[in-house]
């Protein structure tokens, strides 16, 4: 199995991602929009976020905080939406590549997803633990 080594490779992982995303029983609602307008319309961001996480292509300059704020006031995220996310994102990475990227996407996730959750609630997440060897994300 490959590492994740490019965009085309982000690309991928992404759409395989939402593929089960979108239609999870624990993400469909939150995904709503996305569903309707469609992939396509946010793949071209989620890649530049991507690409920008894990190799620091300085793609994105959006405020990804800003994006679930917005995604909040439709659909309130709880601790079970960023613990879903995270366990398809984990499982579809460990399904499709192996390698030093691979484990990295792992992690941020985690990061993300802590951080985002903390934003968002105020609070931590136990659900969300330090997977992948994830160190709890400081307050911003």
């Amino acid at each position: 199995m490959i590492d994740i080594a490019d965009r085309a490779d982000i690309e991928a992982l992404l759409r395989r991602f939402y593929g089960s995303a979108l239609t999870d029983d624990v993400l469909a609602e939150p995904f709503t929009e996305l569903r309707e307008s469609g992939l396509e319309s946010h793949l071209a961001v989620m890649c530049d976020f991507w690409e920008t996480v894990l190799f620091r292509a300085g793609l994105y300059h959006g405020s990804a905080l800003n994006v679930h704020r917005r995604l909040d006031a439709q659909h309130r995220l709880d601790a079970g939406h960023f613990a879903r996310w995270l366990d398809l994102w984990t499982t579809t990475v460990d399904e499709m590549y192996r390698g030093p990227a691979a484990d990295r996407a792992k992690v941020q996730a985690v990061r993300i997803a802590t951080a985002m959750h903390r934003r968002l609630r105020g609070a931590e997440a136990l659900e969300l633990g330090t997977e992948f060897g994830a160190r709890p994300v400081p307050a911003l």
